[in-house]
């Protein structure tokens, strides 16, 4: 029971306090005279207008802009998009969560020491009303996958001088963003060429997002929206408020106010059964069940990485994770999967970042 307590606790800590875990090795202060530059937009997301929770369409978007950009006006750039976690903001990778990661920095100081090409990075809003959109399309949510693949990039491609084919853009994200990145990039091989999940969330309904969780009986007795007003107050506050936004972008109700969802469990008589068609819908949203039908569109990405540490807290992640690689294996789908030692959901997001995502990424992209 002290265990199971100590384990809540230490869960619950991951979403309401940051780390102070520090990688040694950013180099940001030799790099000052090669620096890059960060520009803050608003931009227009007209994929997201109408959508029943509110959320505005004008999102907005950091955009990382090596130092060779206004020095050479010429010159074309590659680019990275990179989608932060549930309950999370685009300032996670700036100046909060990430053991104090400053992306501007980390970008410089890599590209200084050759293990980053110049490129140009993205970092769009995926958060919402709910604490998360899961970069997927809702007609309650708003449609956050279009947002991001069209919006944003072609946004990004008018104003800036990128290299405009998907063999030269690059999408990454952590939790909710590193499913983003995979489902969108499986999706939009036209758009992306390649994609790297930093411990992808829901890419199958298993673990503790599976119908054994109880947490779906606590969300579904839910009938106002105060939870997503303050932070949990336990670990339980914060699946309930976690399993309504996927909800949202998974399976929909736009009958069903005010929280507009069905869940793909319910109870009856005392027993936990799957309730359709939400749990299909659920189905159909994840990664984990769609590898056969987007075989041909994965066929075309120039690369493919998952990674999940091997203490991640939440046991869907590390299952599913090792079980998409199976599926990719199993119809020769060339991609990389790594289980890091040492590494829980968030305590090592940095250190990945810089030794394994941002190389990926040189090594794949077309410049």
């Amino acid at each position: 029971m002290k265990r199971a307590v100590r384990q809540s606790v230490r869960l619950l800590s991951i979403f309401v306090s940051l780390f102070a875990f520090v990688w040694v090795g950013n180099g940001q202060t030799a790099q000052r005279a090669t620096a890059g530059t960060l520009e803050d937009l608003q931009v227009p997301a007209p994929s997201l207008n109408g959508n029943l929770l509110g959320d505005p369409a004008v999102q907005r978007v950091y955009v990382y802009l090596p130092a060779g950009y206004k020095r050479e006006n010429t010159r074309r750039y590659p680019t990275l998009y990179l989608l932060h976690g549930y309950a999370d903001r685009p300032e996670v990778w700036m100046t909060e969560g990430y053991q104090g990661m400053k992306l501007p920095l980390e970008i410089d100081a890599l590209i200084a020491k050759g293990v980053a090409a110049e490129m140009i990075v993205v970092v769009p809003n995926g958060r919402n009303a709910y604490l998360g959109s899961f970069y997927t399309n809702s007609p309650v949510s708003g449609n956050w996958e279009d947002y991001v693949y069209r919006d944003v990039v072609n946004y990004v491609d008018g104003r800036y001088r990128t290299i405009a084919k998907p063999a030269s853009r690059g999408i990454a994200g952590h939790s909710m963003g590193g499913y983003g990145a995979f489902t969108i990039a499986m999706k939009h091989p036209d758009v992306f060429g390649a994609t790297y999940a930093l411990s992808p969330c829901c890419l199958g309904l298993e673990g503790d997002v599976s119908g054994d969780n109880p947490v779906w009986g606590t969300a579904a007795k839910i009938t106002t929206r105060d939870l997503f007003t303050r932070v949990p107050r336990s670990f339980d506050d914060f699946y309930s408020v976690a399993m309504i936004a996927l909800s949202a972008a998974f399976s929909p109700n736009k009958d069903r106010a005010p929280l507009f969802v069905d869940f793909p469990f319910v109870e009856k008589n005392g027993v936990r059964v799957k309730n359709e068609p939400a749990y299909s819908q659920y189905r159909a949203k994840m990664p984990l069940y769609q590898v056969e039908q987007y075989r041909n569109n994965l066929m075309k990405l120039r690369g493919i990485f998952l990674d999940v540490g091997e203490l991640d807290e939440f046991t869907h992640i590390r299952q599913t994770t090792a079980m998409l690689s199976t599926e990719l294996s199993q119809r020769e789908i060339p991609h990389a999967f790594e289980i890091y030692r040492g590494g829980d959901h968030r305590n090592m997001i940095r250190e990945r970042f810089s030794t394994k995502v941002i190389p990926f990424f040189k090594a794949v992209l077309e410049k």
